[in-house]
């Protein structure tokens, strides 16, 4: 049982089209997970922006940073 799942592992990794194919798994597995960390973050950095806004909206800018 273990030389048969021993055999069919080796020859995944020695066809080129396997380890193709892998890559391309991880390439979109990575891809991804920057999305889903972009959407997150970006979510986050504009209601950070709106917060900002909301405390400036009337105020004068040039007296904001003094």
């Amino acid at each position: 049982m273990f030389s048969k799942i021993n055999n069919t592992f080796r020859k995944f990794h020695s066809d080129e089209e396997g380890l193709e194919s892998l890559q391309v798994v991880m390439i979109i597995a990575i891809a991804a997970m920057i999305m889903v960390a972009a959407a997150t973050i970006g979510k986050d950095g504009v209601e950070w922006m709106e917060t900002q806004a909301e405390k400036l909206v009337g105020k004068d800018l040039d007296a904001v940073g003094t």
